[in-house]
C-alpha cells in the first residue's frame, strides 16, 4: 500500500512540474506573441515613414524645378553684364574721360560681385533642399523672395499667401504697377497663377486642387487620415476634389475600422452632398473632427 502511495505522489509531482513548464511555455509564447506585435506595429511605421519621405522628396524636387529658373535669371544676368562691360571698354578711346572709365569698370565689377554672391547664396540653398536640410524648402523660398527673379518671387508669394493683391505685388517688388501687371500676366500665360477682377492674384488650379495622399493613408492610423482630410479641405478647391478625398478617406477606414458602418455611411453620403454642390468648408472641417473622435 505504501508503494502505492509513494507512486501517486511521484506521479503528482510529476504532473505538477509539467504544469509548471507549461504555464513557463505558454508565458514566453504570450510575450512572444507580445514582440511580434511590437515588431509588427514598427515596422508598419517605418513603412509609414518611407512613405511620407517619399512624398517630401518629390514635393522637394517639385519646389528645385520651380526655383531652378530664379538661377538660371542670375547666371544670365552675370552674363550679360560682362559682355556690357567688354562693349563699353571697346567703344572707349585712347584720351577719353580716364576718371569715367574708371568708374563705369568699378561699378560694373561691383555689380557683377553682386550678382555672383547672389547666384552663389541661390545654390547653396538649393543644395541644401536637395540634402534635405532641416527647414531647407523655407529658407530658400525666404532667399528667392529676397534676390531670385521677380517672377519667381511673385509666384513664391502668390504660393505663400493664396491671394495678393497687385498693389501689395508692386510695393513688395519695389516697382510700378503696371510691370507688376506685366509679370503677373506673363505667369498667367504659363499656366502658374490668376488674375481675379484685375485686382487680386491666386495659385492656378493645379496648385488649388490637392489629391488625397491614398499610398500613405494605406499605412497611417484613423486619426492621422481624419487630420490629413481636414487639411485637404482646408487647402483645396471645388466640391469634386473635397467628395474624391472623402471618398478616398472612406474607402480606407472601412477596412480599418470594424465597426464603422454608420461612420463610413456619413462619410459617403457627405462626399456625394459635395459632389453636387459645394458646401461650408468650417462645416465640414468641424464635421470631420467630430468623426475622429468617434475612432
Amino acid at each position: 500500500m505504501s508503494d502505492l502511495n509513494e507512486k501517486l505522489r511521484d506521479k503528482t509531482m510529476q504532473i505538477a512540474q509539467l504544469n509548471q513548464k507549461m504555464q513557463s511555455l505558454e508565458a514566453q509564447l504570450s510575450g512572444s506573441y507580445g514582440r511580434a506585435n511590437e515588431l509588427k506595429t514598427r515596422v508598419a511605421s517605418l513603412e509609414s515613414d518611407v512613405v511620407s519621405r517619399d512624398s517630401e522628396i518629390q514635393m522637394l524636387r517639385g519646389e528645385i524645378q520651380k526655383y531652378k529658373g530664379a538661377l538660371d535669371s542670375v547666371g544670365r544676368e552675370v552674363q550679360t553684364m560682362k559682355a556690357e562691360q567688354t562693349q563699353v571698354l571697346s567703344r572707349k578711346q585712347p584720351g577719353g574721360d580716364e576718371y569715367s572709365l574708371k568708374q563705369q569698370l568699378v561699378d560694373s565689377e561691383r555689380l557683377i560681385e553682386a550678382l555672383q554672391r547672389d547666384l552663389r547664396t541661390l545654390s547653396a540653398a538649393a543644395s541644401a533642399v536637395i540634402n534635405n536640410e532641416p527647414d531647407a524648402t523655407e529658407k530658400l523660398r525666404e532667399i528667392v523672395m529676397e534676390i531670385g527673379d521677380p517672377k519667381y518671387r511673385i509666384l513664391s508669394l502668390v504660393l505663400q499667401r493664396r491671394h495678393v493683391r497687385l498693389d501689395e505685388i508692386a510695393a513688395i517688388l519695389v516697382t510700378d504697377m503696371s510691370e507688376a501687371i506685366t509679370l503677373c500676366e506673363s505667369l498667367q500665360n504659363e499656366g502658374e497663377l490668376e488674375i481675379r477682377e484685375g485686382t487680386t492674384v491666386i495659385p492656378a488650379k493645379k496648385y488649388r486642387v490637392i489629391e488625397a495622399p491614398v499610398e500613405e493613408w494605406k499605412v497611417s492610423q484613423p486619426s492621422q487620415i481624419f487630420d490629413s482630410l481636414e487639411s485637404i479641405v482646408e487647402r483645396t478647391e471645388g466640391g469634386e476634389s473635397v467628395a474624391r478625398a472623402l471618398e478616398s478617406a472612406a474607402e480606407i477606414l472601412e477596412q480599418k475600422l470594424s465597426r464603422g458602418g454608420s461612420l463610413m455611411f456619413e462619410m459617403r453620403r457627405t462626399s456625394s452632398i459635395w459632389n453636387k454642390q459645394e458646401g461650408d468648408k468650417e462645416e465640414l472641417k468641424y464635421k470631420i473632427r467630430e468623426w475622429k473622435s468617434r475612432t
